[in-house]
């Protein structure tokens, strides 16, 4: 007897089907604690699963719930067609509320392999994206989270989705009452966790080793590894992390201080934008507001007014996670991290941004107030010709190299081996910096078709050093170049990119300046 998932199933294989892979059906199927699933094999001999499910569907009564285990089902799950993305705005895809599903590869030939382990969590400002083929939405790149490579380098490959947008991190007073732990919010990273769950029970079916996971993530991917590692939640479900351009925003980091277990700044933007959605569409709000706001179709949630971040609720963050890293109370394992150069060339656009050095110190002595410091220094530019590349700087640096340097130091400090990176390659354009997302290719070794033979070398690189970490926790090995552990007094970190070395003390006037601002205003908040 065969299973199929749902009619939309069907759409989605010829959506997302791999063009002229020569897949073909898996005849053994794996046993999972919920039932049976079968994949297909291609052409490479790895073996591919697509759309498994890892939680029920967090629809009706479940939205705005933690995640449930996933419905057991009979027969064999035919995995060979990717789930539903997680609703969100601007995309092509086919999207659901019901999307809680995860992608594997493997190229184990039996289930007693004991292979490394790899958990790929999406990026796309936790509004977009997705773990299965088709990229990242937010960047416009596409195809690259194909876990093949990875798979013939010795690694299991596990993509996730999880809840966006105010699906997955929005929090709310009638939700926090109905919780038993009086919280909510944070439903995305409950996802993560129930996904590492999932795969530490059922991974070894794949050939995968449940006691060698890593985890790893680019942007808002990243800002999930930031939250793995710093939430109790996710204690001893996994071994290792990567984060690649941790995202964590001074907006993100300084609206968290906590106010009696609840961000109370969270809750009220919640109440807000379901209070503005009801009136919106004439639904009193006064009898069973619970039931009102599960009612909401997707779509009218997927519109609501709500910024998204993380919820410091007592509960998975019982401090704040810049405070967690900096006691040194967070999750300890071996940790690899780092950003590219030229990260806000991606954000920053040159026709929208500042012409003048007047209007750009304007705008920062408003943003950092009375907290300002040396900041100015350092983010307003000494002319009009550089007001530019100094708004790049100043992106790159608050949204991404000062939270990675802050977790690779947080960890570093306890001793466990913590290695860093400065991404330098630009694909579309070598003579310019790396911009946001521009790694990702590399690290999936997904490049196109007449990509140069040193942007080959460099993915192949990429993919050996993440591969060599997760098998590991050290990315050094045979035929790799030498890359050193990042300590604390030396601040050591590895260019990566047509030149490869070493270097250090990466942009530490501009970023010591960033923490201590940060420090300020979060100690400023009452």
């Amino acid at each position: 007897m065969k299973f199929n998932r749902l009619p939309f199933a069907f759409a989605l294989t010829v959506f997302f089907a791999f063009a002229g892979s020569g897949a073909n059906a898996v005849e053994e199927p794996v046993e999972l604690t919920s039932g049976l699933v079968a994949g297909v094999e291609l052409d490479s001999g790895v073996r591919v699963f697509r759309g498994i499910p890892f939680a029920a569907p967090p629809v009706g009564d479940l939205r705005w719930q933690a995640p449930r285990p996933p419905i057991p089902w009979k027969g064999v799950l035919e995995a060979d067609s990717f789930a539903p993305v997680c609703m969100q705005q601007r995309t092509a895809a086919l999207m659901s509320e019901d999307c809680l599903y995860l992608n594997i590869w493997t190229d184990a030939e039996t289930a007693d392999e004991s292979r490394p382990v790899m958990v790929w969590i999406h990026g796309g400002g936790w509004s977009s994206g997705a773990g299965a083929n088709v990229g990242s939405f937010s960047t416009g790149i596409t195809g690259i989270y194909d876990g093949e490579a990875f798979a013939e380098n010795g690694v299991v490959l596990v993509s996730v989705n999880y809840r966006l947008g105010a699906f997955g991190f929005m929090a709310h007073p009638a939700l926090s009452a109905e919780s038993e732990r009086e919280v909510s919010g944070n439903y995305g990273i409950l996802d993560h966790i129930a996904a590492l769950e999932w795969v530490r029970d059922n991974i070894a079916g794949f050939g995968g080793d449940p006691d060698n996971i890593t985890i790893f993530g680019e942007s808002a991917g990243g800002a999930s590894v930031y939250a793995l590692l710093a939430t109790p939640l996710a204690s001893g479900l996994f071994h290792k992390a990567i984060g690649q351009s941790v995202w964590v925003t001074t907006g993100n980091m300084t609206h968290l201080k906590r106010n009696n277990g609840l961000s109370d700044s969270a809750e009220s933007r919640g109440q807000q934008a379901i209070a503005a959605k009801l009136n919106e569409l004439g639904i009193a709000g006064d009898g069973d507001l619970l039931a009102a706001m599960r009612s909401l179709a997707a779509d009218d949630v997927l519109n609501l007014q709500h910024q998204v971040s993380l919820v410091e609720d007592g509960w998975m963050f019982p401090d704040s996670p810049a405070r967690i890293f900096a006691e040194g109370s967070h999750n300890i394992v071996p940790l690899l991290a780092g950003s590219n150069d030229g990260e806000g060339l991606l954000f920053v656009r040159r026709e929208q941004a500042f012409t003048t050095v007047s209007e750009q110190r304007a705008a920062r002595e408003t943003e950092f107030g009375e907290f300002a410091g040396k900041l100015l220094d350092y983010y307003v530019a000494d002319s009009d010709e550089d007001v530019y590349t100094v708004e790049v700087d100043y992106n790159s640096d608050s949204w991404f190299a000062r939270p990675t340097r802050e977790v690779v130091e947080a960890m570093a400090k306890t001793g466990a081996d913590s290695f860093m990176y400065v991404f330098t390659r630009n694909l579309q354009n070598p003579a310019e910096r790396s911009p946001h997302a521009m790694e990702l290719r590399y690290v999936f070794d997904e490049l196109p078709e007449n990509a140069a033979e040193t942007d080959r070398d460099i993915a192949r690189l990429m993919n050996d050093y993440w591969s060599r970490f997760a098998a590991t926790g050290n990315p050094n090995g045979p035929d790799l170049p030498t890359w050193p552990r990042y300590e604390i007094e030396s601040r050591q970190h590895q260019f990566i990119g047509a030149e490869v070395g070493q270097g250090s003390l990466y942009r530490k006037d501009q970023l010591d300046e960033l923490d201590r601002y940060l420090i300020d205003r979060y100690n400023s908040v009452e």
